[in-house]
């Protein structure tokens, strides 16, 4: 994928899209590389053009992968918004293309009034609100099927007596 055809950049003018690069990092990054750190204060937004990214956690148990995500994607941004700490390891599965742009050259250029950061951050919270809606649709169909069987739990240990 092209980086002007992200979703993020596709409101942008063309030279509001090139005055937005001249802010970013763009390279292609090994397999095996870790770009963001779990625990870690998060300092870049990532744009993932090409490539596949391995989301792990550390845990008490060990390491634990969450899921292989396909570029394109958007990595980064929760911390941005949140201020939180990185809540997972993110490592490059595969080479990946990434254009990356760090928090604070962002937050000086919102801050100055640019309107190609105004608008990239516009898409960043409509997809955070997406995948929200989204976690919480299986949240409740993950307690709607922990009903299901307690009932069916229910149902067939309900009838069992030795008297």
């Amino acid at each position: 994928m092209n980086f002007r055809e992200f979703p993020a950049f596709q409101d942008l003018s063309a030279e509001q899209f090139q005055r937005f690069l001249g802010s970013c990092q763009s390279g292609v990054i090994p397999a095996n590389r870790q770009i963001i750190q779990q625990g870690k204060p998060g300092s870049h937004i990532f744009f993932i053009s090409t490539g596949k990214v391995r989301i792990a956690l550390k845990t008490d148990m060990g390491d634990r992968d969450l899921s292989t995500i396909e570029a394109p994607t958007i990595l980064g941004e929760i911390s941005f918004f949140s201020g939180e700490l990185s809540s997972a390891n993110v490592i490059t599965a595969t080479e990946v293309t990434a254009l990356a742009i760090g928090f604070n050259t962002l937050r000086a250029r919102l801050y100055s009034g640019d309107a190609a950061c105004a608008i990239v951050m516009l898409h960043l919270a409509s997809t955070i609100a997406e995948r929200a809606a989204s976690m919480t649709q299986k949240v409740a169909d993950f307690y709607g099927r922990q009903a299901e069987i307690e009932n069916t739990a229910r149902d067939l240990f309900g009838e069992w007596s030795f008297l």
